[in-house]
């Protein structure tokens, strides 16, 4: 197939913590694509090394850049839900556009997908439904009878719709909760299937402190589910998450979207990660040619909803 060089884009960080980009090869002409990640080493620092790194690109007489971040942060804060706050979201896609040499930008289950209408430039967001279904098909050898999928809140229905679909129709429920605070919920009832005595699947874009998710599996085994797979496709896990995850001994399976070692995997039982790395190769191959289509990748066409 068609092979596209790399490069990879050399920070120098001065001791008053700013940072120097420096591109070690010509670009003149290029259109970029641009490989960032956005939750690391932090979410303001990465997101100044990403406007400083795209200036350089710009400024090296690239032809135009596709941002690719699987993970974009600020996407929570999208509408004022209280007096006086900001929408970050917003502000966020504002600054990634600031450089008009921003054509276009390639992520992954962003928070919201109407999300996409913050930015004037085409947004392509991809979705770990494949990634995750296959997960899930060769873990269970195929034998889905006692599976349901368990929508987390309503903002997660037609994420976990989707999942439930690529399983073959299987059966999907919804937890109504309450939030009382930052990171903090209260979880009220089950809409949908009974989960007794089945596997219970939830599907989440990204798992922070995880208090959310812990709170919702220790309920869900309470209503008496035999066992619960928590799928985020960003594990952030700040705080001390990885310790009650481990302490709680629930399976997480998460993609490799936020960048660790591979030994953070093996010292981390609880925690399998699956690859987004070809799907994501797919996706900046098929935004490469003239013609060419993200869709497919996903089938997300017999997954409207």
């Amino acid at each position: 197939g068609m092979h596209i060089p790399q490069y990879r884009i050399e920070f120098t960080v001065f001791a008053n913590g700013e940072v120097l980009p420096r591109i070690p090869h010509t670009i003149r002409g290029q259109h970029v694509f641009f490989l960032h990640a956005l939750q690391h080493p932090d979410p303001n620092t990465a997101v100044m090394m990403m406007l400083i790194a795209n200036d350089d690109i710009k400024r090296a007489s690239a032809s135009g850049i596709t941002l690719v971040t699987p993970y974009l942060p600020y996407m929570r804060q999208d509408r004022k839900d209280q007096p006086r706050v900001p929408i970050s979201a917003r502000l966020l896609a504002d600054l990634i556009e600031s450089n008009h040499l921003v054509k276009g930008l390639i992520t992954i289950d962003m928070h919201a997908e109407q999300e996409q209408g913050f930015f004037s430039i085409p947004v392509d967001n991809l979705t770990g439904v494949k990634i995750f279904s296959e997960y899930i098909q060769e873990k269970f050898g195929g034998d889905l009878a006692d599976v349901v999928v368990m929508a987390p809140d309503f903002g997660g229905a037609v994420r976990n719709r989707r999942l439930a679909r690529a399983l073959g129709d299987i059966p999907v429920c919804i937890l109504e909760k309450r939030r009382t605070g930052p990171n903090q919920s209260e979880i009220l009832y089950v809409i949908g299937e009974s989960i007794v005595d089945k596997r219970v699947i939830i599907y989440e874009d990204m798992i922070d402190t995880g208090g959310t998710a812990i709170e919702a599996i220790e309920k869900i085994m309470t209503m008496g589910a035999r066992e619960v797979y928590l799928c985020a496709t960003h594990g952030i896990f700040s705080r001390n998450a990885a310790r009650r995850f481990s302490e709680k001994e629930i399976a997480v399976v998460c993609t490799n979207s936020i960048p660790r070692g591979t030994d953070y995997y093996r010292n981390e039982p609880w925690l399998t990660p699956v690859s987004i790395t070809s799907y994501l190769a797919d996706a900046i191959f098929q935004a490469a040619q003239v013609g060419g289509s993200i869709s497919k990748l996903s089938d997300r066409n017999d997954q409207k909803l």
